[in-house]
C-alpha cells in the first residue's frame, strides 16, 4: 500500500521561526543517497543540473520521517505533510481541503539556520522501503516528477539544495532555492545502527476533566475504563488534536473530546470541519 502526499506552494511573506540551534550530528545512509543519486541521474539526462545535497535540507527530512513514523500526524484529514505538536516546530494539519502551506516551507527556518523556504514531497509504503521504488512511484505522478524536473509551475524555481530522509517506510525529500552554507552530510557506515539521529519529542500529556466547566466538547468515543479513554487520547493527540481530554462524570463512563469551545456555535461550527470519520461526533457542555 503507497500513500503520496505533495504540498501545494503559495507564495507568502512570512516572519518564519528561529532556528532551535546546532543541528545534532547525523550521516546519510545509503539508500538515502541511492534516492538522491537517482533523482540527479534523471535530472541530468532531461538537461538539467544536479542538485546540491544539504545537510540542513537533509536533517528537516529525517526529523519529519521520524515524526510521522512516531507521532502519526497523517491522518485519513491530514496528509504526509503535516507536523505532529510533538517537538520543537510548530504543528500543522496540512491536506487538499484544509491546506496549510506556510507551516510547511517554513520548517527549514524552525529546524535549522537554512534560510530559504522549503517545498517537501513524501511517500509512505507498507512494505520495506526501497529508494529505487521510490523514485519510480513519485516519477509516476505528475505532480512530483514536475516539482523535480522544475516543469510547469516549478519551471522559475532553481533549486540549489536537496535534502532525503528515509525510515520505517516513510520517506519524505526536501528542496529549496538558497544554497545551503554548512559542508554536505557525511555518509554512514555499513554497521548496524549507524544512522542513529535522536529527536527529543515531547511527552503526551493526558488531560482529565472531572468537575462541571461550562464549555462545550466535542466528544467522539465514550468507555468503560480510564485506561481504554487514555489510550484514545494519546492517539487523537498525535493525530493533531492537542486539546483532546477524558471527561469523567463517574467513575464508571470516561468520554473522550477532540476539542472543546465557549459556546455551543463555536464547537457545532468546528465540528463541522471535521472529516467524514468523525460524522458521529457530538457536542456535549460538561
Amino acid at each position: 500500500m503507497k500513500r503520496i502526499s505533495t504540498i501545494v506552494v503559495i507564495l507568502l511573506l512570512f516572519s518564519g521561526s528561529k532556528a532551535i540551534g546546532q543541528m545534532p550530528d547525523f550521516c546519510l545512509t545509503r539508500q538515502e543517497y541511492r534516492l538522491y543519486s537517482l533523482i540527479n541521474e534523471y535530472r541530468t539526462k532531461n538537461g538539467l543540473g544536479v542538485i546540491p545535497i544539504s545537510s540542513s535540507l537533509c536533517y528537516v527530512a529525517k526529523v519529519h520521517v521520524r515524526d510521522l513514523f512516531i507521532n502519526n500526524p497523517d491522518t485519513s484529514f491530514c496528509s504526509l505533510n503535516s507536523w505532529s505538536d510533538q517537538g520543537q516546530w510548530t504543528a500543522c494539519c496540512h491536506s487538499g481541503h484544509s491546506p496549510n502551506p506556510v507551516c510547511i516551507v517554513n520548517k527549514p527556518k524552525e529546524l535549522t539556520h537554512y534560510s530559504g523556504e522549503g517545498h517537501e514531497i513524501a511517500y509512505w509504503d507498507s512494505e520495506d522501503l526501497n529508494p529505487d521504488t521510490v523514485f519510480h512511484f513519485w516519477m509516476s505522478i505528475g505532480q512530483t516528477k514536475e516539482l523535480l524536473l522544475n516543469q510547469k509551475k516549478w519551471s522559475h524555481f532553481n533549486w540549489k539544495a536537496i535534502g532525503i530522509g528515509l525510515y520505517k517506510g516513510y520517506a519524505c525529500l526536501w528542496v529549496g532555492e538558497a544554497s545551503d552554507t554548512i559542508p554536505e552530510p557525511k555518509l554512514c557506515p555499513d554497521t548496524p545502527g549507524s544512522d542513529n539521529l535522536s529527536v527529543p519529542f515531547k511527552k503526551i500529556v493526558k488531560q482529565v476533566i472531572s468537575e462541571q466547566t461550562g464549555r462545550y466538547y466535542i466528544i467522539f468515543g465514550s468507555f468503560n475504563s480510564r485506561e481504554d479513554a487514555g489510550k484514545m487520547v494519546e492517539k487523537y493527540q498525535k493525530a493533531g488534536f492537542t486539546q483532546s481530554k477524558i471527561l469523567i462524570n463517574d467513575e464508571k463512563t470516561f468520554r473522550v473530546s477532540l476539542s472543546d469551545y465557549a459556546t455551543q456555535q463555536e464547537a457545532l461550527d468546528a465540528k463541522k470541519k471535521l472529516g467524514i470519520e468523525f460524522k458521529e461526533a457530538w457536542v456535549t457542555k460538561f
